[in-house]
């Protein structure tokens, strides 16, 4: 049987992301973001350091809705965090780089 999708009652806030501060942690993890989905092991290789995850909750909170889900790294006893964009970060992005708006 499928279940219908539930309406809003009321429609959500409008999307309208922050871009991050020139030259910080979380401009470079958008950078990242947007060409391909980040763990913690890809910004150590790089040489950016352990505070990915302190880059992605600034994202977060400048509007940017970072995803998170847990993944099996070979290496890693347990399961770490792989963070992506949804789509609509992505395009915005490329509206804020082309100087247009969201």
């Amino acid at each position: 049987m499928n279940i219908p999708e539930q309406l809003p009652m009321f429609e959500g806030p409008a999307f309208c992301p922050i871009l991050p501060p020139a030259h910080s942690g979380a401009e470079q993890a958008l950078n990242d973001l947007l060409a391909r989905d980040l763990t913690q092991v890809d910004w150590l290789n790089d040489g950016k350091g352990w505070r990915l995850s302190a880059a992605i909750k600034e994202l977060d909170y400048l509007g940017w809705e970072p995803v998170s889900i847990r993944v099996k790294c070979n290496g890693w006893r347990n399961k770490i965090a792989s963070y992506s964009l949804p789509e609509k970060a992505k395009k915005a992005a490329a509206l804020m780089r082309q100087g247009g708006a969201v």
